[in-house]
């Protein structure tokens, strides 16, 4: 029978992300993928910004989860030999000058200037519909989730510890540990929104929700070195191309773009560029995100061969080197998960 220390079900951010850190601590990895349509990763901006823009304030655990991001996803662009990560200012377009205002209060009064830079005036920047100026957000920026994805997924190919091939629950042997003939201290899943199908692991609050993202083309605007964030955000790609989203859905866990999503993406585009653009593309997918915003790592209650990291929902680049870090030391060592991130805080939802 063959061994190895970890089968990982999923290789989207989560399974990623862990797949890496228990092969540099010299673990093996076998990794059961097979790419779902509906899968966020596959159209996620790969945002990372350490402000909530709605209130001003510190994202959570933001200035733990921001220099172990830009430091991981360097080493990570070495290791895997290409480039990724795209640090660049997200620029706050204000609403309104009371919106304007409470921004300028909390820089000042909540230390806030730790993230938040320049302060500038309307109509800085004559491609957009800035009638109250805006401030930067910095450091922020976006990963290229596909293209990391891709460059690790044909890591773990070479390295013969990824099967292209969906989980069956059927062949699982609980308390061996074993799945299809091969043994493991522990099966680690990070399915995203698809573990609420999960029969060992559904009983967790997950909240999925839909996003709707658009690629769009403004001929006329040469460059723009910032991220703009108004009610929608709108990311440079480079050639006169731009990522647009997100939309949020909780009621349809699929992949189909709908007229509303795209009519909503539209409606906040008019609202910030003064520019023509044309629709290129449009694509959606489902987001893990979970009711309490805080990701879901551990092992089963009643199964100790089986454990989940999982979760990661809108923050999942700011947030995901970090708690897979975490989470692996803990798998590897006697070091324990903290309490808000553990999943034995939802041990009454368990069933029977």
């Amino acid at each position: 029978m063959k061994s190895v220390d970890y089968i990982i079900v999923g290789q989207g951010l989560a399974g990623t992300f862990l797949a890496h850190d228990l092969l540099e601590k010299n673990q093996s990895v076998l990794i059961f993928d097979k790419p779902h349509p509906a899968m966020a990763s596959k159209v996620a901006a790969g945002l990372f910004n350490p402000v909530g823009v709605k209130r001003c304030i510190r994202s959570w655990k933001a200035d733990d989860f921001l220099p172990v991001a830009i430091e991981r996803y360097r080493f990570l662009e070495k290791k895997l030999r290409t480039t990724f990560l795209n640090i660049r200012p997200i620029f706050r377009l204000f609403a309104n000058e009371d919106n304007r205002k409470q921004w300028q209060v909390k820089c000042s009064n909540e230390g806030m200037d730790d993230f938040i830079g320049d302060f500038d005036p309307s109509n800085t920047y004559s491609y957009l519909k800035d009638d109250f100026g805006g401030a930067s957000i910095s450091p922020s920026g976006n990963l290229e989730v596909v293209k990391f994805l891709d460059a690790s997924r044909l890591f773990f190919k070479i390295n013969d510890c990824l099967l292209e091939e969906e989980f069956n629950f059927d062949l699982l042997e609980l308390n061996a540990g074993t799945y299809k003939g091969v043994q493991a201290k522990k099966i680690i899943f990070c399915e995203g929104f698809r573990a609420i199908y999960n029969p060992y692991f559904k009983y967790l609050p997950f909240s999925p929700t839909k996003g709707e993202v658009m690629t769009i083309r403004i001929p006329s605007l040469e460059k723009m070195d910032k991220i703009v964030s108004k009610g929608v955000y709108i990311i440079p790609l480079g050639n006169h191309f731009y990522r647009v989203g997100a939309t949020y859905n909780h009621h349809e866990l699929d992949d189909v773009v709908t007229s509303e999503g795209i009519a909503y993406l539209q409606e906040k585009i008019e609202q910030i560029l003064e520019e023509e653009y044309e629709i290129v593309s449009k694509k959606a997918g489902v987001r893990p995100t979970v009711r309490d915003r805080k990701p879901f790592l551990g092992l089963h209650p009643k199964y100790e061969k089986l454990a989940i990291f999982n979760g990661l929902g809108t923050r999942g680049v700011l947030q995901g080197p970090y708690l897979s870090a975490h989470f692996s030391t803990f798998l590897t060592t006697s070091k324990k998960i903290t309490q808000e991130s553990d999943i034995q805080r939802y041990i009454m939802f368990l069933e029977g």
